[in-house]
């Protein structure tokens, strides 16, 4: 398993699309601050977005994906000074699950827009979020070589429009392939990327993220990394530390009890056969190490997930 696939698997990454909208000028929606991600296709015509914190206006056009990370809030409008109705008071489905048609507007201009939402597993150690910025935009024009996201974008409007049978599913499906993708342009449009991305782009420490995340397990050393990436000991210890923002043992551990998270969630493995599975020969050791990144041993852990799915 390569490094962004493990990592986004790790995050339990799931999503889908709420609105499809279907406006007229003058037209606005005002999205609060809130847990999930959000996403916005811009499938028809132009509008602007303003982040509640932020005094600038980002103009959008027709092809435009723009993704806010970390659940800013933020307000859609066919032009700057337009009244917005709050999304949550717009009526919900019968159905969970089912996406909202929503149709507003003074009847001018017209403006088609998919909103939609990320989720992550936010409990998780998510570097990866990290790395990026609350604001990614992908304007439609600069992607015409990314033939993939345009075709994302075009299967997810055409879902929402004719609202087939198991269409929610393939919405679901479609959203998480919108994530890589989004990943994937938005790492080559940046050139070199800071963080994981940078670290995942790079021959050298690339090489040593993928030997970690296919075998946490094994016993790794700061050497033993030095030398899948062809590098020196010093040298690589370095540069790891530059782009990931931790030494090569502090990922490593990091890495582990992001398995061993996985395995109180979704196993009944003993807390032993799990110390074993991520590489540790001592269950004490292990939970003295799970506790120093989660915040809490193994065993409350599991019994706060089960808790949780109990309640939902």
């Amino acid at each position: 398993m390569d490094v962004l696939t493990d990592i986004t698997h790790t995050m339990r990454l799931k999503g889908g699309v709420d609105f499809r909208c279907e406006f007229s000028a003058p037209w606005g929606l005002e999205m609060q601050s809130g847990p999930v991600a959000r996403f916005h296709i811009i499938v028809r015509g132009n509008c602007w977005l303003k982040m509640a914190d932020q005094p600038e206006w980002v103009p959008l056009h027709a092809g435009d994906l723009v993704v806010l990370l970390h659940g800013t809030g933020h307000s859609l409008v066919d032009a700057p000074g337009s009244c917005v109705i709050p999304a949550d008071s717009v009526p919900r489905p019968d159905t969970p699950g089912d996406f909202i048609s929503i149709e507003a507007g003074g009847g001018g201009l017209p403006a088609t827009v998919l909103c939609g939402h990320f989720e992550f597993d936010r409990e998780q150690d998510n570097y990866l979020l990290r790395s990026l910025p609350t604001l990614i935009h992908l304007r439609g024009t600069e992607t015409y070589e990314f033939e993939w996201l345009q075709t994302v974008h075009r299967f997810i409007a055409d879902e929402t429009q004719r609202a087939r049978s198991g269409a929610a599913a393939v919405i679901q499906r479609l959203v998480e392939v919108l994530f890589i993708q989004m990943l994937r342009t938005y790492v080559a449009k940046s050139g070199p990327a800071a963080g994981i991305l940078g670290a995942i782009a790079d021959k050298q420490v690339g090489a040593a993220l993928n030997h970690i995340h296919r075998a946490p397990e094994q016993s790794w050393t700061v050497a033993t990394l030095a030398t899948e990436a062809c590098m020196s000991r010093a040298a690589f210890a370095i540069r790891f530390r530059e782009m990931v923002g931790q030494t090569p043992m502090q990922y490593v551990t990091r890495r582990r009890m992001c398995k061993a998270a996985e395995f109180l969630t979704h196993t009944h493995l003993g807390i032993a056969a799990i110390a074993e599975r991520v590489g540790y020969e001592s269950e004490t050791a292990f939970s003295k190490a799970f506790k120093k990144i989660f915040g809490c041993g193994p065993g409350a852990f599991r019994r706060g997930r089960s808790e949780d799915r109990t309640l939902t």
